[in-house]
């Protein structure tokens, strides 16, 4: 049973990893970031250009010392264009 469960997690982890990959070419660390912000949002089904603009906007708030809310509210902008 445990060989199961170990094996079909496994599993899990390699798709979800396949598919966060095939979204965008952004790094671990942004999509991280982007995760920070907009936990509630599916990366997975937002488009590759998003994902970036989305990471140059935590990059130029972030920069200019905004608070969460502002970097926060650029990101669900940037994603849900």
């Amino acid at each position: 049973m445990k060989r199961i469960v170990t094996a079909s997690a496994a599993a899990l982890i390699a798709l979800t990893g396949a598919a966060s990959a095939m979204t965008a070419d952004i790094s671990g660390f942004e999509e991280a970031q982007i995760r920070q912000y907009a936990p509630n949002i599916d990366l997975s089904l937002v488009d590759g250009d998003a994902l970036n603009k989305a990471a140059k906007v935590i990059d130029t708030l972030d920069e200019d010392d905004a608070s969460f809310a502002q970097i926060q509210n650029g990101v669900r902008h940037a994603l849900t264009k």
